[in-house]
């Protein structure tokens, strides 16, 4: 029994650690620093000041990342038996908060000054670790029969519509993400849109010259546009839920799509008109079209009763 516990452990961990290596791969691609991050642990393990992310430190830094992630994983395993805690999304980011990010800060105590300076933003450093110990702690779950305290997973199980919601709004956040990294790497450079919306956002910015593309607005605006299409995308599951009893009402989700898009649009141009100009309507036109597309056909594929009913010759003569 222990050692299927430290087993399930190092497992999590592991994964955890793989999360939060993805994770700095892309911030430090949005720093125009690719690499960086590894090559700046490894410089602080050695106390050197000024690392170069060779193929030799990136593989010797990434043995150490997974074998310190896999000791943090058996050290959740150990305290959650210890302690008794349970094993839910909320004990996995508070783990990941406070004892993963103590770790990290720890392993910088012996290195220079100058070097703890160029060390990786804090809000980046807390939001990476939450998410692993999330997914830390989540795996734990999964392989355990617990059934959790928050009961996420129960929940999902047995609300139909929102458990399709959230996969679609999931879906669609990915495909309009997906869409501007690509635009913004032809067009501009990489992460502009994201950084331009949350300037505008949260800052209120009255030009183009006040987008700063750094992780924290970044990582900000990301999440509330997860947040936003995930709501909307259990508005849209439940719709669909509906469609199935009265068929007519598949119009009100193409109706609410046109409202979105529209409401969308103005909010934009009303917090910057600048930002249109940048980004270029058709773009988010686009973007939202695709991820549309990609909704429709989740929830046309959650629903097969939905394609029953809608083509149905009887259902549209009465």
């Amino acid at each position: 029994m222990l050692t299927r516990r430290v087993r399930h452990g190092l497992v999590g961990g592991l994964l955890g650690g793989f999360v939060l290596a993805v994770l700095f791969y892309f911030y430090d691609l949005g720093q125009g620093r690719p690499l960086q991050t590894p090559a700046f642990l490894w410089g602080a393990i050695v106390s050197r000041a000024e690392v170069e992310p060779t193929v030799g430190i990136i593989a010797g830094f990434t043995v150490i990342h997974f074998a310190a992630w896999g000791a943090l994983g058996m050290l959740a395993a150990a305290l959650v038996r210890w302690a008794g805690l349970p094993r839910n999304v909320l004990i996995g980011a508070l783990y990941g908060l406070f004892v993963c990010s103590l770790a990290f800060y720890a392993g910088l105590i012996r290195a220079p000054a100058d070097l703890v300076l160029s060390a990786p933003d804090w809000p980046a450093v807390f939001f990476g670790n939450a998410l692993a110990g999330v997914v830390m702690f989540t795996h734990m779950h999964w392989v355990s029969s617990e059934p959790g305290v928050i009961g996420v997973m129960n929940f999902l199980r047995t609300h139909e519509v929102t458990r399709h919601g959230i996969y679609a709004g999931l879906l669609g956040a990915l495909v309009v993400a997906a869409w501007f990294l690509i635009i913004d790497s032809i067009l501009r450079e990489p992460f502009y849109t994201p950084a331009a919306l949350a300037t505008v956002l949260f800052r209120g910015a009255p030009t183009t010259a006040s987008v700063e593309i750094a992780v924290a607005p970044i990582l900000g605006y990301t999440l509330a546009h997860f947040a936003f299409f995930v709501l909307f995308g259990v508005a849209v599951s439940g719709l669909a839920k509906q469609a199935i009893r009265f068929p007519p009402l598949a119009l009100g989700i193409l109706i609410l799509f046109v409202v979105f898009e529209v409401f969308f649009i103005a909010m934009v141009a009303m917090l910057g008109g600048w930002i249109l100009e940048e980004l270029a309507w058709w773009s988010i036109l686009v973007g939202n079209v695709f991820a549309a597309l990609v909704m429709g056909a989740y929830l046309w594929r959650a629903h097969p009763e939905l394609a029953e009913r809608i083509t149905s010759e009887r259902i549209w003569a009465d």
